[in-house]
């Protein structure tokens, strides 16, 4: 069964794993995640990041087919990843607030249009 849209079948292999509900299971995942399980999902990500927005920019947000609701979380899940990459080389931020003390009142859903 095809998870991505067309063109992203390189992207297959991480659906399973990085696509995502919310915001708290991406920060959860980054967190329990290797840096080299973390690094092969950026390097195989980050390549595929123009086409994958040119793809999204086709539709509003909340009109996404099933395929590119999954490409729209493995991109969300990549800008979650990408600090952990690009600045702190572990999935932990650096002097950063402690991940358990937060503590989401309410989730927006990731296709919906914030205004």
């Amino acid at each position: 069964m095809q998870n991505l849209p067309a063109g992203f079948e390189t992207l297959e292999k991480f659906a399973d794993g990085w696509v995502l509900p919310d915001a708290v299971a991406r920060m959860t995942r980054r967190q329990g995640s290797s840096i080299e399980e973390i690094r092969g999902f950026y390097d195989a990500m980050l390549p595929q990041g123009e086409a994958a927005l040119a793809y999204l920019r086709q539709y509003p947000l909340g009109a996404l087919p099933p395929e590119g609701e999954r490409l729209l979380k493995l991109m969300l899940a990549l800008a979650e990843i990408a600090p952990a990459v690009e600045w702190y080389n572990g999935p932990q931020v650096t002097d950063g607030f402690p991940v358990q003390r937060i503590h989401y009142l309410r989730q927006i859903p990731d296709n919906i249009a914030q205004a």
